[in-house]
């Protein structure tokens, strides 16, 4: 029961926002754009309806910013009043209004915006109809998920992407047939985003009716001459794992077609043969090297290492022997597919033979795959070779074998011209593992000649207790002292390297840069901040982004697993004129995670 006193409390503190709001609205006129903006801003926070008519008429404002920020806060508000005036804004010559409004449309919802959001959707206007699309899944109802699952099969990857994310969010059954059938059409990254919407719709839909259909659909497909096989296999193993036990007929007519006339039939049959990649097939794919036509041969190699039987170890030694340098590579190849030691000797014979050129890189790569110390040597003489993805794919290979002989010419690699093969140098010694190695890597991050959050990662691999080196006291001292240097390039890389090193010196710091309010250290390290889930950094980070903000740090915050944070992604991203695709996973950088 309420009592005298507490109801005059309520009626003081309604009359107290009343007036607030009142006085927002008054400096809605202000002469300075700022105070505009912030005004607005500040009535679609207070959610009184009775700004409505005023903000509406904001967003006539000669500055963008405040009829952005008036768009924003009529879409808070809700109010139906503010569709027709939001409508006339979506083709707002600057983008990140039309966005803001369109994003509003979708908050409000009701026959009208929704009608228009359906036009923008189906215009394809880039960042704008991508807005639309998100915003039907805001608005609902069927006439939206109509238009979403046929947004599914455009042409533009993004329309794709922001649809299948959209149905998952609005968890229609009616989205599941369509995302079904999409599949076959989507790149892998794609493929695992209609996945995932399919699993959050219903977990339980590769036994359903339309997936069962289209299965049987697929395989029979799989003998049409311009199918993509490769996609379609990728889909049908996600969808059924025992779907090769239906396939014997599609099969069977490709091993027919390899005693075809036709040279085109015999090529597109060994391709589809190794892409269905059943073991059934490892006999007719053998016989396939000795076809008169180097282009089947070169088919039939690859489609082998696919198989990964080792029945084919030995006509693949063979082939290493072809005149031709391609089929050498390629075959060079397979072979690490089987990982059969039984290749490493023809293998460092080929890759002895000089003649063979950038074509050598496949037997690198290979000698790497299988592991065997006996390449060691050979491999370190490939780290002097004059092209830079020869010494990369060296490096990588002494990594994967492993072998403690080949810890001086990596260190020696460190300081490679090229960025990439000093990376793969300071990965390949991480995973040798000796820990002698760390104060070599630990003052490669004090050049800078290594991006530090990379480095880091090797540092932890190697030792557990790297941070307490004296090799890290030298180069963290170094960065504490040049946070301060006037060039703020200096300033952003020290700030960067502090958040990866993260000792108790370094967070000390910049939980103090944190309390004078340095937005630029704060973004340069944000992953710092974000995965010690500090409070009190939240609105500096979302400032930070506003004024240093890149795409890549826009994503970072955007899947950090916190809401925040994800809206100012959002809001960073329209401001730009640009939609981000979000990931239907977790970020690498999360919120207080450690």
């Amino acid at each position: 029961m309420i009592t005298k006193s507490g109801l005059w409390l309520i009626i003081l503190g309604f009359l107290g926002c009343a007036s607030k709001a009142d006085d927002w609205i008054q400096i809605l006129e202000h002469p300075n754009a700022a105070e505009r903006a912030r005004a607005a801003i500040q009535l679609g926070e207070m959610g009184d309806r009775r700004a409505v008519l005023a903000l509406i008429q904001t967003l006539k404002d000669r500055e963008p910013q405040v009829r952005l920020a008036a768009s924003e806060a009529l879409g808070k508000l809700g109010d139906r009043q503010a569709v027709d005036s939001l409508i006339a804004i979506v083709r707002d010559p600057n983008v990140m209004v039309g966005l803001s409004a369109v994003e509003a449309l979708g908050n409000i919802g009701g026959e009208k915006a929704v009608e228009t959001l359906l036009r923008i959707a189906q215009e394809r206007e880039g960042p704008l109809s991508l807005g639309a699309i998100q915003s039907l899944g805001t608005a609902g109802g069927d006439r939206s998920i109509q238009a979403l699952t046929t947004a599914l099969t455009d042409r533009a990857r993004d329309v794709r992407w922001v649809a299948a994310l959209t149905l998952a969010r609005i968890k229609s059954q009616q989205a599941l047939a369509p995302l079904i059938e999409a599949l076959p059409q989507t790149d892998r990254e794609l493929r695992r985003v209609m996945v995932w919407a399919l699993n959050t719709i219903d977990p339980s839909w590769r036994t359903s009716a339309p997936a069962e259909e289209a299965i049987n659909r697929l395989i029979d497909e799989l003998k049409l001459p311009n199918q993509s096989r490769y996609q379609v296999v990728q889909v049908l193993s996600e969808m059924d794992a025992e779907w090769k036990t239906r396939a014997g007929a599609t099969m069977d007519f490709f091993v027919a077609q390899l005693a075809n006339g036709d040279l085109i039939a015999r090529m597109q049959a060994v391709e589809a043969l190794g892409q269905i990649g059943d073991a059934r097939v490892v006999p007719s794919l053998l016989k396939a090297l000795k076809d008169p036509n180097i282009q089947v041969q070169y088919i039939a190699i690859k489609a082998l290492g696919e198989l990964r039987d080792t029945r084919a170890v030995e006509p693949l030694v063979e082939a290493l022997e072809h005149r031709d340098p391609g089929i050498v590579s390629t075959a060079a190849l397979a072979l690490g597919e089987l990982r059969d030691t039984r290749a490493v000797e023809p293998l460092m014979t080929i890759l002895s033979n000089t003649e063979h050129g950038v074509f050598r890189l496949g037997t690198i790569q290979t000698l790497g795959v299988l592991k065997d110390p006996r390449a060691t040597a050979l491999l370190t003489e490939q780290l002097d070779d004059t092209s830079v993805q020869v010494r990369r794919i060296a490096t990588e290979a002494l990594g994967e074998i492993g072998d403690r002989g080949a810890i001086a010419p990596l260190l020696k690699t460190l300081n490679d011209q090229s960025a990439e093969v000093r990376w793969a140098a300071a990965d390949a010694l991480g995973s040798i593992g000796d820990a002698s190695v760390a104060d070599s890597l630990i003052s490669i991050i004090g050049k800078g000649r290594i991006w530090a959050r990379r480095m880091v990662r090797v540092l932890d691999r190697l030792d557990a207790n790297w941070r307490e080196r004296e090799a890290t006291l030298q180069i963290e001292t170094y960065f504490l002292e040049h946070i301060d240097h006037p060039e703020p390039e200096v300033q952003w890389r020290s700030a960067e390297a502090l958040g990866e090193i993260a000792t108790l010196r370094a967070r000390h710091k910049l939980l103090q840069t944190m309390e004078q309010k340095r937005t630029m250290i704060i973004a340069a390290a944000h992953a710092f901040f974000i995965r010690n889930g500090i409070f009190e950094a939240e609105p500096l980070l979302v400032q930070a982004l506003h004024q240093y903000g890149t795409e890549e740090m826009a994503l970072t915050y955007l899947n950090a697993g916190h809401p925040v944070l994800a809206r100012a992604a959002h809001n960073w991203a329209r401001r730009q004129g640009m939609i981000l695709l979000s990931s239907p996973e977790p970020g690498n950088i999360r919120w207080n995670s450690g």
